[in-house]
């Protein structure tokens, strides 16, 4: 697949299905996000039908609410959210 193979399928009307790949790694990062309950649901049932396109949209919008486990992870993103600075005292 090249870069552009995304443009071909758009100006063939025709837009390429998600791969399993795609949808078994958004169902496993639903597990470890911050997302209520009924969106995760929504993107559940959404996941059979979604192109390569919207499935990379949300492994993205995923990633970004994504809960860490590794507590190295996680003391990274308190850190970049400035749970740490003293600017307040």
């Amino acid at each position: 697949m090249t870069d552009f193979d995304w443009l071909d399928e758009i100006i063939d009307g025709e837009l390429k299905a998600a791969e399993f790949w795609q949808i078994g790694y958004i169902d496993n990062l639903l597990q470890y996000t911050s997302l209520s309950q009924s969106e995760q649901e929504k993107i559940r049932m959404e996941l059979e039908e979604l192109t390569e396109i919207e499935a990379d949209k949300i492994i993205i919008y995923l990633k970004e609410n994504e809960i860490k486990t590794d507590p190295k992870d996680q003391y990274d993103q308190m850190r970049k959210a400035g749970v740490f600075s003293s600017r307040g005292l």
